[in-house]
């Protein structure tokens, strides 16, 4: 487990493998085992919702699939980063 004042390297490396999932998934794969279905009906609505799990913190993330689509993988890793770190960002 990860806190927001783990290794930058430890924190960008689990922010890669949740971006890598995120995408794959957009993509129309799936990365992660879905007995109840619940990836499969995330893909039928505007926006995903996914957690990430830390020892200080959870952190929920509320992401449009426009937005997963526009955005490079390195760039989702980059906004959960931030958010991991304890960044916060404001919406007008």
């Amino acid at each position: 487990m990860t806190t927001s004042q783990s290794p930058l390297r430890v924190l960008k490396a689990q922010a890669d493998n949740i971006a890598r999932i995120v995408k794959a998934v957009e993509r129309g794969e799936n990365p992660l085992d879905d007995r109840g279905g619940k990836i499969a009906a995330a893909r039928n609505r505007d926006t995903v919702k996914f957690g990430v799990v830390m020892d200080d913190k959870l952190i929920m993330i509320d992401m449009a699939w426009a937005t997963i689509r526009e955005m490079s993988e390195v760039g989702i890793a980059e906004y959960i980063l931030k958010y991991m770190r304890g960044a916060r960002e404001t919406q007008h």
